[in-house]
């Protein structure tokens, strides 16, 4: 697996940082359900580097939310 640029979502608001991040949980379930292992393991670095973010922040995603996005899509 070859490593990813580091990006940092510092130009994101806390609300948009958020969105991005449970948009991006959206699109990594739904390449794990079509079985594409290259772009899923891109997106997953992106994941993770917004989950970073997100805690660098001292921000949560609260737990409703988080459920209902993940299990809807």
């Amino acid at each position: 697996m070859e490593k990813g640029k580091l990006i940092t979502y510092t130009y994101l608001t806390d609300e948009q940082l958020i969105e991005f991040t449970l948009e991006e949980m959206g699109r990594i379930k739904k390449l794990s359900d079509i079985l594409d292992d290259d772009e899923y393991k891109k997106r997953v670095c992106i994941l993770n580097q917004l989950i970073v973010e997100v805690k660098r922040r001292n921000l949560y995603i609260k737990k409703p939310l988080l459920v209902s996005r993940i299990l809807k899509r």
